[in-house]
């Protein structure tokens, strides 16, 4: 498996709002996506500037999988401007090499 991690800080909008426009708009199209395992929001808290970060965790069977929920993710982003706004700060891929799971 693999994964996508892309860091953001939230510059308008909320983390509620944010989370229902992923639930709602952003999630059925990358369930679509074919090797999609599961997809997180995590809310990290406020930074220095007051501004919450956002991060996301995307998982793929594989990496090309991985890499194109990046595009995906942005574009979506881009449709959602007059909800929220996202400044990009980071992004990560690679291969998960260890993952449990409880029983």
């Amino acid at each position: 498996m693999y994964c996508s991690i892309r860091r953001y800080q939230l510059v308008k909008g909320t983390p509620d709002l944010l989370r229902e426009k992923a639930d709602t708009t952003f999630l059925p199209r990358i369930r679509e996506l074919e090797g999609f395992v599961s997809y997180s929001v995590i809310v990290t808290g406020l930074g220095g500037d007051g501004l919450p970060g956002i991060v996301t965790v995307s998982v793929f069977q594989d990496q090309a999988q991985a890499k194109a929920s990046s595009k995906l993710a942005a574009d979506w982003a881009r449709d959602m401007s007059g909800f929220f706004a996202l400044e990009k700060l980071g992004e990560e891929s690679g291969r998960i090499v260890s993952h449990k799971e409880a029983q």
